[in-house]
């Protein structure tokens, strides 16, 4: 059974968010849909801000677009977060066959499109992902989801532990101490410049599991 959640008081304790801008210390807020699905915390969002107009245009060079995306959730009145999970998205544009194939996930599903819009698409909407298990997320308690996003990182951990979960399917769950999943303190509370071609970072409106009516 899927229950959307209640966002109604939440939605209003946001401030007028900042303009879209990538690579930018300060987070910028949009909106995200959560839903609860089994046992698990489901968010629909997209990362389409992450490319400008050059990034889009490179999907087709010929060479790996490649996507990290890093996921916190945390108390809106904390910076501990109680859940977390990490991904890779990768396309590649075939010049001879002119296909983009897009790896998500574990790097064993591959999709192939021949419209490059369909392709980016792919590639940047998040579509019902699972973020943490309900368990972790009390019942009437407010949160906030950080994610930071970065388009082809140069950074030689971040790049082998890439191409290990593309290739092999690691990963997942709140991992303090790897290069791939790194601090959340250190990207939202003190950020650095990253090892990248762009970096986006992104909050949630404030959401919160309202207790089920019996």
């Amino acid at each position: 059974m899927t229950r959307a959640l209640l966002l109604g008081f939440a939605l209003l304790l946001v401030a007028s968010p900042a303009p879209a801008r990538a690579d930018d210390d300060r987070p910028i807020v949009q909106k995200m849909r959560f839903v609860e699905r089994g046992d698990q915390l489901e968010v629909t969002t997209s990362i389409g801000k992450l490319f400008d107009t050059a990034a889009y245009e490179a999907l087709d060079s010929g060479f790996n677009s490649t996507v990290v995306i890093r996921i916190w959730i945390y108390p809106r009145d904390g910076t501990d977060p109680v859940a977390g999970s990490q991904l890779a998205r990768q396309v590649l544009y075939g010049v001879w066959d002119e296909v983009y194939e897009i790896k998500l996930g574990d790097g064993r599903k591959v999709i192939k499109e021949k419209r490059k819009a369909e392709a980016f698409k792919r590639l940047t909407e998040l579509v019902d992902l699972p973020v943490a298990k309900l368990s972790q997320i009390p019942y009437d308690q407010v949160f906030l989801l950080a994610m930071e996003v970065e388009l082809n990182p140069v950074d030689p951990k971040t790049l082998t532990e890439v191409r290990r979960w593309l290739s092999q399917g690691t990963g997942g769950g709140l991992d303090r101490g790897g290069a791939f999943f790194g601090s959340f303190v250190s990207v939202f509370v003190n950020p650095k410049i990253a090892e990248a071609d762009r970096v986006l970072r992104l909050r949630s409106q404030p959401f919160y599991r309202p207790r089920p009516v019996r």
